[in-house]
């Protein structure tokens, strides 16, 4: 509830800086929704289960407009809190030539469906993963956004003062990416250092080529963090007299580095009913963490308390964290069309670390690949969605299967379900894998009402 406190403020200095009778030109909006999930395995648990309040605020201003939106959560599963979750509060200043934003804001860019390659600026609430409709992830990035037109054309500045890493699970979360590995000995997680610095401070452009009506391409270059971290490993496994201690941990902190990017997004119009997208990014310094010791020993070491003693002792106290930066490379190749009045989509995505070394945790090639299918009926009022995403290397995949019908105008009931399987994997696999999520599989159940 401490949240509140920071925003109120900020709404009434909003609201009261202008006179009374300029509410004429205010629009309040929002939505009303309840969501439950319920696990498809045993014992069959809540894992979800919250109301949220979204409030809009829109208004008109002599130079331009306000808009505020601010989302008040109450997961009622676990607490009765109310956690207020201020989304976006920006000023759009517009001129012949220029659109000025200022403020937290969403800036989404790229092609991809069922990815993230260029749609890197924002950063997105991950706590409660797939529970969340993609609407909902998104959290705004602080920032100057600036857009020049040249007629079709434009050129798009974006600065952030700091790095807005997303929000991850908690480590006891059952969202939580590592919770797989079963532990011999004490595991810290620390959250990074959030004291901005000028280094901190991060940069974007984008240019929108219109080549012609068909064919558009977007090009753009950074000075931003990645959003996935890596993690730091600190085993403070000497004590004051430099003997090994008796009960060792290890520490891992959550990562990030700002780095040159460069990357791309097109879009071909091939047909009335074919269109195809690529969009890539190349990350000049991404930050991946390397071992001293082979996985197979890691994995040995599992279930064995003193043989994971003994490994410990390998890991010295290094000012990099077990931290190496190398360049990093994504591309995504897709397509879109219409079947049976259905809209259906297919991407294929490739991630390869280049100069890559064996000690770096991650494999060099990761290929994935995502589909979705979409279709209306009854008049529009009835839509279903099918989507997913399958890790080739790692033979684990998510599939989700939704319905949403829009009982009157305003009122809107959904249900479906998240479905995750693959084989399993080593505690100590390096890449995102669905399959340590099996057990997380659920059925949902949504109502929002609209005003």
């Amino acid at each position: 509830m401490k949240k509140i406190y920071r925003v109120l403020p900020l709404l009434f200095v909003i609201l009261i800086s202008y006179p009374t009778n300029s509410f004429a030109q205010t629009e309040f909006s929002g939505v009303l929704q309840n969501y439950n999930a319920i696990q498809t395995t045993p014992d069959y648990e809540l894992i979800a289960a919250r109301n949220r309040l979204r409030m809009n605020l829109d208004k008109n201003l002599s130079f331009g407009s306000l808009h505020i939106e601010s989302d008040f959560i109450n997961r009622y599963s676990n607490s009765t809190d109310v956690e207020i979750q201020l989304k976006k509060a920006y000023f759009d200043w517009y001129t012949t030539n220029y659109d000025i934003r200022v403020g937290k804001q969403d800036i989404i860019w790229g092609k991809s469906d069922g990815g993230f390659v260029n749609d890197i600026l924002t950063p997105v609430d991950l706590r409660e993963f797939l529970t969340q409709e993609p609407s909902d992830l998104r959290i705004g990035v602080t920032a100057l956004n600036v857009q020049r037109y040249f007629g079709n054309n434009s050129l798009q500045f974006v600065a952030a003062p700091t790095i807005q890493n997303d929000l991850l699970p908690p480590p006891d979360s059952r969202w939580f990416a590592a919770q797989t590995i079963p532990p011999a000995f004490p595991i810290n997680y620390t959250e990074p250092d959030r004291n901005p610095t000028v280094q901190d401070i991060q940069l974007a452009a984008k240019f929108t080529w219109d080549i012609n009506s068909s064919i558009d391409l977007d090009l753009m270059v950074y000075y931003w963090a990645h959003p996935m971290p890596a993690y730091g490993i600190t085993v403070p496994n000497q004590d004051f007299n430099g003997l090994p201690l008796q009960q060792p941990s290890i520490d891992l902190t959550e990562t990030y580095r700002t780095s040159p990017m460069a990357g791309y997004a097109n879009s071909w119009q091939v047909s009335d009913t074919w269109i195809v997208k690529s969009e890539a990014l190349f990350v000049y310094e991404r930050l991946f963490t390397f071992l001293p010791v082979s996985i197979s020993r890691l994995e040995e070491a599992v279930d064995n308390p003193l043989l994971a003693f003994q490994l410990l002792q390998e890991f010295d106290l290094r000012d990099d964290g077990y931290l190496l930066s190398k360049p990093w490379y994504q591309q995504m190749i897709g397509a879109q069309t219409d079947i049976y009045g259905a809209t259906v989509s297919l991407q294929g995505y490739i991630e390869v670390i280049l100069n890559y070394e064996e000690r770096v945790l991650p494999q060099q090639i990761f290929p994935y690949a995502t589909a979705f299918a979409q279709r209306t009926f009854l008049r529009e009022r009835l839509q279903t969605i099918i989507g997913g995403r399958y890790n080739f290397f790692g033979d684990d995949f998510w599939t989700q299967i939704q319905g949403i019908y829009e009982v009157r105008d305003g009122l809107e009931v959904a249900f479906g379900t998240n479905l995750f399987a693959g084989d399993s994997s080593s505690p100590f696999y390096g890449h995102f894998t669905f399959s340590q999520y099996t057990d997380n599989s659920f059925l949902f159940g949504r109502i929002s009402l609209y005003f």
